[in-house]
C-alpha cells in the first residue's frame, strides 16, 4: 500500500512541476508581448536625426522589417526571462 502512496506523491510532484513550467512560459510570453508593444511598429520609426541618410534607407523594406521584428522579439523575450528569474525565489 505504501508503494502506491509513494507513486501518487511522485506523480503529484511531476504534475506540479509541469504546471509550474506552463505558468512560467505563459508569464514570459505575456511579459514579452507587453515589452514588444512598447517598441515602434515600423523599423523606420526607430531612426533618429543623428543617423546618416544611407543608414535611414537601410531601415526600409520587407527584410528590414523582418529583421527588426526578430530583434525586438529576441530582446523582449530575453528581458522577460531575466525578470522571471529575478522574481523567482531561490530554491536553496
Amino acid at each position: 500500500m505504501a508503494a502506491y502512496h509513494v507513486l501518487d506523491r511522485i506523480e503529484a510532484q511531476r504534475e506540479h512541476t509541469h504546471q509550474r513550467h506552463i505558468q512560467r512560459d505563459q508569464w514570459i510570453d505575456n511579459r514579452a508581448k507587453e515589452l514588444i508593444d512598447l517598441f515602434p511598429k515600423e523599423a523606420s520609426r526607430m531612426a533618429c536625426f543623428t543617423l546618416p541618410h544611407e543608414a535611414l534607407f537601410s531601415l526600409m523594406g520587407d527584410k528590414a522589417e523582418e529583421a527588426y521584428n526578430d530583434f525586438i522579439s529576441a530582446c523582449a523575450y530575453a528581458r522577460a526571462e531575466k525578470e522571471w528569474q529575478q522574481q523567482e525565489p531561490c530554491p536553496f
